[in-house]
């Protein structure tokens, strides 16, 4: 069996990717995850009840792990794409874009994050199995920026722990901040989104340049 991307290399089942894509799909599609079924979700999946049962406990297993999941393939493609960049500077933009071009994708995600956050007990069990899942390893976004870093920065001297966790941080802050920014309606404007993506970048660029200094 093949690696399903190359963040955590971690190989899954078909039907086990089945179910993960359906609960995608059907959150894309506009599904509560609060009152979605098993049912909904294996038949999406084109598999039988029983089945999925074999693989996971309760329905918010299910859509737990298909969030971490889906969020690893997200990342997992954009680091692959990155490589093929030189510069901080274009990897930095190329995820950017990647962000731009999978909007209904990006905003899904944080969505998802945003049920997780909540206070019901399906929010709790949500939190419960995607903090059993980090136990396997980073979050897929800071392993993709410590990627990038290690990428851009491999001739140079190895970073201290405390200067790496800054920049990834600091990193991190941006990016995410950005995708927010793409909700709003000034930054549906292709210019608008140019000139933010252009200050994210230099900005990162300045501030990875300067690290050592600090």
């Amino acid at each position: 069996m093949s690696k399903d991307n190359a963040i955590s290399g971690t190989e899954y089942l078909p039907k086990v990717k089945a179910i993960y894509q359906a609960v995608f799909e059907l959150f894309v599609e506009g599904a509560d995850l609060n009152s979605l079924t098993v049912s909904e979700i294996t038949k999406k999946a084109g598999i039988g009840k029983g089945t999925a049962y074999e693989y996971f406990s309760d329905k918010e297993e299910m859509i737990g792990r298909a969030i971490c999941y889906n969020v690893e393939v997200f990342c997992g493609k954009i680091y692959e794409a990155s490589k093929k960049e030189k510069t901080l500077y274009d990897k930095v933009n190329l995820v950017l874009l990647a962000m731009e071009r999978q909007v209904p994708d990006a905003n899904c995600i944080f969505r998802l994050i945003h049920i997780i956050s909540g206070n019901s007990v399906t929010s709790r069990r949500f939190r419960e199995v995607v903090e059993q899942q980090r136990l396997f390893g980073e979050m897929p976004v800071v392993n993709v920026i410590k990627r990038i870093l290690t990428d851009v920065l491999k001739d140079r001297e190895a970073l201290s722990e405390e200067k790496e966790a800054y920049l990834v941080m600091s990193i991190y802050s941006r990016i995410w901040g950005y995708g927010m920014l793409l909700n709003e309606e000034r930054y549906k404007q292709p210019e608008e989104r140019a000139s933010m993506r252009s200050l994210i970048c230099r900005g990162i660029c300045k501030e990875v340049d300067e690290i050592d200094i600090l």
